[in-house]
């Protein structure tokens, strides 16, 4: 493996990184807005989440795919290409649906309000998991950004530094097992989770499959 001397991100200065997280936590607070509860009734709310998503990529010259699953349960994947040195792709996962939250049950703030207090966004989904679903959007529209900066289009060119592509995929359903997300992409679309390795919600968990270890 080559020896990595300077990060690519060590090359962005304070006032770019402020930028970057003000616009990310203004992208978690829409997000938390958008009440994509599951189990939804009616259905809708995931896949209004997942266009929410889309448009802020299409905004950056992706090309970002929206899939219904089923009615109203959305999913977002987008792959932003590397040369291709570096092996499979590096997959950045989440999902996009939260458990119910009824305001009368000792909520201090309002669950889908996204108040900001005491240096914390509130709101159903800040923890689980829609946190990671701006971080990891946030990642893509800044690698995207350097594309186009060196003029190339970040929905077809490798982007400069990346050795493996990326691939960016949020599902629905997870509350509820996934069948209608994460499980429905496995079987019909496996090209949005097809990868080396992914980063997902948690950690602290690990299970062996086919004598390999997965975290």
């Amino acid at each position: 493996w080559p020896v990595i001397t300077q990060l690519p991100s060590a090359q962005l200065d304070a006032a770019t990184w402020e930028a970057a997280h003000r616009e990310l936590v203004a992208f978690l607070r829409d997000l938390i807005r958008i009440p994509s509860i599951n189990p939804p009734d009616p259905p809708g709310p995931e896949l209004d989440a997942a266009h929410f998503i889309a448009g802020v990529l299409r905004a950056e010259g992706l090309n970002p795919e929206v899939i219904e699953s089923a009615p109203g349960r959305g999913n977002v994947t987008v792959r932003l290409r590397g040369d291709g040195t570096g092996g499979d792709a590096l997959l950045l996962l989440s999902h996009l649906d939260v458990v119910p939250a009824n305001a009368a049950d000792g909520w201090t703030h309002a669950p889908f309000a996204a108040d900001i207090a005491d240096g914390y966004v509130w709101g159903r989904g800040a923890v689980d998991m829609k946190q990671m679903v701006a971080l990891e959007t946030q990642v893509v529209v800044l690698l995207a950004r350097r594309a186009r900066t060196a003029g190339l289009d970040p929905a077809r060119d490798p982007i400069t530094g990346l050795r493996r592509d990326v691939l960016y995929t949020c599902t629905a359903d997870e509350e509820a097992g996934g069948r209608e997300g994460a499980g429905w992409l496995a079987e019909h679309r496996p090209d949005t989770l097809a990868a080396a390795g992914a980063l997902n919600e948690a950690g602290g968990v690990s299970v062996e499959i086919g004598g390999r270890g997965f975290y």
